[in-house]
């Protein structure tokens, strides 16, 4: 099986820099090992979809734009009118499984797991260094854990994600995945950072 290459590698191994006053207040790095699947249904047949994906996800899609449901080690986004991400680990067969239960004339399976680089942002500082470049309220009580947008950083679209305390993940596609990890580290420069696997 081909082992599927990082979009960043060779930008990862430059390695950190310290910020204005020598210290590193940020992590960067790239996560590896998931799986990215893009559920999407028909207008007419948004219900449909949904009897056949639940029993195999285990959990109800979500209801509303920007939320996150958990289905064990699944998260399920709702990105669209009548479209879900499906984040899983790296060897995860349910897109295979969804396909087999999915008729075309109900709606989609496509997997985008190799069109995607996850960027991760890590540090107190990381919502002010996002803030310079993507067009939100970042303020912990807006913009919460566990809450996702679909926006642009820097005129490019990109899917953020507020995955914990402190740590947000940034889904670029891969074609313009250096373009955004450039604009990262370049922002970082007055906090420092550390590039972390």
């Amino acid at each position: 099986m081909l082992e599927r290459q990082s979009a960043i590698a060779y930008a990862l191994a430059k390695g950190g820099r310290d910020g204005a006053d020598g210290q590193r207040r940020l992590k960067l790095g790239e996560r590896r090992g998931w799986s990215l699947i893009q559920l999407a249904a028909f207008a007419s047949t948004r219900e449909q979809l949904e009897q056949a994906a639940v029993p195999l996800l285990g959990a109800a899609l979500p209801a509303s734009l920007g939320k996150i449901v958990g289905a064990g080690a699944r998260q399920l986004l709702k990105t669209g009118p009548e479209q879900f991400w499906i984040l899983g680990p790296a060897a995860d067969d349910i897109a295979t499984r969804l396909q087999g239960a999915i008729d075309p004339s109900i709606g989609v399976v496509t997997p985008l797991s190799h069109s995607r680089t996850r960027i991760i942002l890590e540090g107190p500082t990381a919502s002010d260094l996002l803030m310079q470049g993507i067009p939100l309220d970042l303020h912990v009580d807006v913009f919460r854990e566990g809450q996702f947008a679909l926006t642009g950083l820097h005129h490019t679209p990109v899917l953020l994600l507020h995955s914990a305390q402190n740590r947000y993940e940034i889904f670029a596609m891969r074609t313009f995945a250096l373009s955004v990890w450039e604009w990262v580290t370049d922002a970082a420069l007055p906090w420092g950072y550390e590039i972390t696997a």
